[in-house]
């Protein structure tokens, strides 16, 4: 820790610009003294014509949410014979606001005005579920682990260890959920390469952490709130998570654990 801390001043000192940028460079940020935020929405608006852009306009998309939705409805309702329960009543929901807005994009821009600054947190965090649906729900998180273990030497074994935790970490922001659907094989997966249940445990924790480094999720958390693109700061997040990992690994690779 003390390591990371001393390495990540000085990096910090060494990316700082020269001229550093004022708040009026970042107008989204400035227009907070005002909440006037007609002006970027009509720039952003007159910018769109990406490709990602073009699909969230498309109404095409819109329709495939909306019968992947009513899919699950049926199986929920009928094929499982289910009640109404949270998920279901999500789903109901979700499938009304696509309904509605017809595509992406009108159904994004109506969160942001109608919750602000955590709109992007709603829309990403059931991307994220999704992602540990799949891990904890079907055998891929452990078919994973199993994997690394059975590739994995003493010397290795934490370095794949915390690749696997950063992957994991990347679509599951949770450090409870990545516990659920790795901590227990990685326990079982250490003590048959042949060292403690610790190291293979905190070489976990750091892939966890390098994956919360290197995941949007935080970071869009942070722009929301800021009103910055999360992108102008997300590479910085990136450098600081390679010092970690590096630290990291060697750490829990040769010292006594």
């Amino acid at each position: 820790m003390i390591a990371f801390t001393l390495a990540l001043l000085v990096i910090a000192r060494i990316l700082i610009p020269r001229e550093p940028k004022t708040i009026s460079n970042f107008p989204g940020a400035y227009k907070l003294i005002t909440m006037d935020e007609s002006e970027t929405a009509r720039a952003e608006d007159e910018e769109r014509a990406s490709f990602s852009q073009r699909l969230e306009d498309s109404r095409i998309i819109g329709i495939l949410i909306l019968v992947g939705l009513a899919v699950w409805l049926y199986h929920h309702f009928i094929t499982k014979n289910a009640g109404l329960d949270f998920n279901s009543l999500n789903v109901i929901f979700l499938l009304l606001c696509f309904l509605l807005h017809k595509n992406v994009y009108n159904f994004t821009k109506a969160l942001q005005e109608g919750i602000k600054s955590s709109w992007s947190v709603v829309v990403i965090y059931h991307r994220y579920a999704t992602a540990a649906g799949i891990l904890q729900f079907t055998p891929a998180g452990k078919t994973i682990a199993e994997f690394l273990a059975a590739i994995s030497t003493t010397y290795s074994f934490p370095l794949l260890i915390a690749l696997s935790g950063t992957i994991v970490a990347v679509f599951v922001p949770s450090s409870g959920g990545q516990w659920a659907i790795q901590g227990f094989v990685t326990s079982k997966a250490a003590e048959a390469v042949g060292v403690s249940f610790q190291r293979g445990l905190l070489s976990l924790g750091v892939g966890d952490q390098m994956g919360n480094l290197c995941s949007s999720f935080w970071y869009v958390i942070v722009a929301g709130i800021a009103r910055v693109d999360f992108r102008k700061f997300f590479g910085y997040g990136l450098l600081f998570s390679v010092v970690w990992f590096i630290i990291g690994v060697l750490c829990f690779t040769f010292l006594k654990c």
